[in-house]
């Protein structure tokens, strides 16, 4: 088995469709069908949803009796998965451009040090999704960030390299280059390295486990990259923060910043000086309570 893709559904029947249609299509022009696995897991959708996902053929399901998170129900898959490569998957990206998967495994297999990487991934508007191309959240990129100021310097040789490590807007999105971490939404990754760090941290349940892993596989001294020689469609924000629902939106902006928090407590608490650290989760409740 070459490839495992793991997808996280919870109600999304009405982007999965397309999502596993696109997918299939890539797979076959790969003609990668029988070397490919499909693993749906199923975060106890309603009852109409899980009975539409037990008739969709050849794939594997797993379905949830309650509502895990986004990383507990990811490892799940991961557990299962036979593949050497592993794609975490959302069920609002649309893979409707050619990907050429087995050019991403020669890539991938170039050097040991090589964990994995994302693809450019554009949101419907056309712009690239900021999240795809992230350089870790430190006190000072997240300071520039938040005011403002890696937008204003983004185009300004030298400033937007100081200015723009929440990003990484200093380089260029045209290239091959190494990042600090991609999104899950499309994360292809070794499975042996992801077997060596323990896959996503289950502290996380909604935002941030995609950091926190970036940030642990490149702990271990491994690489992440960002590939635009292929791109997919996030339509991005489907179930969360763009939800019709007032109370969805809320908690999703709570998820948010309490992940904020939660990566801060985990990775930093011993690299910064505590009064620092004291500040950064005083402007996190800020926030917080800011953009409710």
């Amino acid at each position: 088995m070459q490839l495992s893709v793991v997808i996280v559904s919870y109600n999304s029947r009405h982007v999965l469709e397309d999502c596993m249609a696109w997918l299939r299509r890539r797979l076959e022009e790969n003609q990668l069908e029988k070397e490919a696995e499909i693993i749906i897991v199923d975060n106890n959708s309603l009852p109409k949803e899980q009975a539409w996902l037990k008739k969709i053929p050849g794939i594997r399901l797993i379905g949830l009796n309650k509502n895990l998170g986004f990383a507990k129900a990811n490892n799940l898959g991961l557990t299962a998965a036979a593949g050497k490569y592993v794609l975490f998957l959302n069920s609002d990206v649309n893979l409707d451009q050619l990907i050429d998967f087995k050019e991403l495994f020669v890539f991938l297999e170039k050097e040991k040090a090589v964990a994995g990487l994302t693809i450019r991934l554009l949101l419907p508007n056309g712009k690239i999704d900021p999240a795809s191309h992230r350089g870790f959240p430190t006190p000072g990129n997240a300071l520039a960030y938040f005011l403002g100021l890696e937008k204003l310097t983004k185009n300004i040789p030298y400033l937007n390299r100081i200015f723009g490590g929440y990003h990484l807007s200093y380089l260029s999105q045209e290239t091959i280059h190494e990042i600090d971490s991609p999104t899950a939404a499309f994360f292809l990754l070794k499975k042996s390295v992801l077997s060596k760090v323990g896959g996503f941290d289950p502290d996380y349940f909604f935002y941030g486990e995609d950091l926190d892993l970036s940030y642990r596989i490149k702990k271990q001294g491994f690489s992440l990259w960002y590939y635009p020689r292929f791109e997919a469609t996030h339509l991005k924000y489907q179930s969360g923060q763009a939800s019709e629902s007032a109370q969805t939106r809320k908690t999703t902006r709570n998820y948010f910043f309490e992940t904020m928090a939660l990566f801060v407590n985990k990775h930093y608490a011993t690299k910064y000086p505590r009064p620092l650290l004291v500040l950064i989760k005083f402007g996190i409740r800020l926030l917080g309570k800011l953009r409710k």
